[in-house]
């Protein structure tokens, strides 16, 4: 593994946060936002064509996981620190701009009132609730916003970026409407998690078709909410998605306070073998994949996956967990990505 580029001092950035009314693509009454957030690298105006990473967040964390802050620990700080968790900082110190946005009914974007109505969301209305969303904030980037400190960003180029829920969902998001060039997937695969199925769930192995026509029904038995909390702070539930390994506590710390509630409809298909696999088997484009070497599966039959990419690469990382970016090692996936990017991006 390449060793990464030395860091003296910690990366400045601008931060903004805004929302962004999807209604028109909702099928449901009501107004309808997504919450995103951008992360840009301070001299932005000198970086004309920067490339902007749209990241998608998985089950139970919302998009600050990909700009994970110590809790308490000043923002501005300038001094280097091997305690920083921001995937958004890292990737603006190599140059990249980064876009994450919350899932209908996750984090700080809308939920249906009444909260049922979330179980009439399938996957393609969730991916058509993101691409919309990413749609309309290219448009704003692309004129500028004072009000934010963002200077224009015309004609961007785009890369998906996605963890576990999320890496699936950035699937079916470009299946449906391929907008990126290339994805990057953190915990990615469609054989789903069997561990952790019940009885019910398993009926759906490998039936992509009857999940996605069942999901709410699915959802509504076996989760009880189609936005349902975290059940607890168990030893096994925090070892399944939280855990962290020889992470420091502040990492756990991190990780728990990006946390929200579950969008249930994409958690269950994650889950589910073949939940993801028709969008996977759609995708074209190049695709660098993550997993951890304690994650919640390995690299195994990932090419197989996706027959149409030109070119999937997959990465290890070692002393990692399901969340990479508190890993010990994730200065290497930092510098590994950057120059992945780098060389797909090249041609264009």
């Amino acid at each position: 593994m390449t060793a990464p580029e030395p860091r003296n001092s910690r990366p400045r950035v601008r931060r903004a946060d805004f929302r962004l009314d999807v209604s028109e693509v909702v099928p449901l009454a009501g107004r309808f936002e997504i919450a995103a957030s951008v992360v840009a690298p301070a001299d932005i105006e000198e970086r004309r064509g920067a490339p902007i990473l749209c990241c998608l967040p998985g089950g139970f964390l919302s998009r600050s996981y990909f700009d994970l802050l110590i809790p308490g620990e000043p923002e501005t700080e300038s001094a280097a620190s091997p305690r920083r968790f921001s995937f958004a900082e890292a990737m603006a110190a190599r140059g990249f701009v980064t876009l994450a946005f919350d899932h209908l009914g996750v984090g700080e974007s809308s939920r249906p009132e009444p909260i049922e109505g979330g179980y009439e969301l399938g996957l393609e209305a969730i991916a058509r609730a993101n691409q919309r969303a990413l749609e309309l904030a290219l448009e704003r980037l692309g004129r500028g916003d004072e009000g934010l400190g963002l200077p224009a960003l015309p004609d961007p180029r785009t890369i998906g970026v996605g963890h576990s829920m999320g890496s699936m969902l950035t699937v079916e998001q470009q299946a449906l409407a391929r907008p990126h060039r290339a994805l990057v997937l953190f915990s990615f695969s469609t054989r789903g998690t069997p561990a952790f199925l019940d009885d019910a769930m398993r009926e759906y192995a490998n039936d992509p078709e009857r999940l996605r026509r069942e999901i709410g029904r699915l959802a509504r038995r076996s989760m009880g909410s189609p936005y349902p909390e975290r059940a607890s702070d168990s030893e096994e539930n925090r070892r399944a998605a939280f855990g962290v390994g020889t992470a420091p506590q502040a990492a756990e710390d991190a990780l728990h306070a990006a946390s929200t509630n579950l969008l249930a409809v994409g958690g269950l298909a994650s889950m589910v073998p073949g939940g993801f696999a028709p969008a996977a088997e759609q995708v074209d484009v190049p695709v660098f994949m993550w997993v951890g070497d304690h994650d919640l599966h390995d690299d195994r039959h990932t090419r197989s996956e996706l027959p149409r990419s030109p070119a999937v690469t997959t990465r290890i990382l070692e002393d990692c967990w399901h969340c990479h970016f508190v890993a010990n090692t994730r200065e290497a996936l930092w510098h590994e990505t950057a120059e992945w990017l780098r060389e797909t991006l090249a041609p264009h």
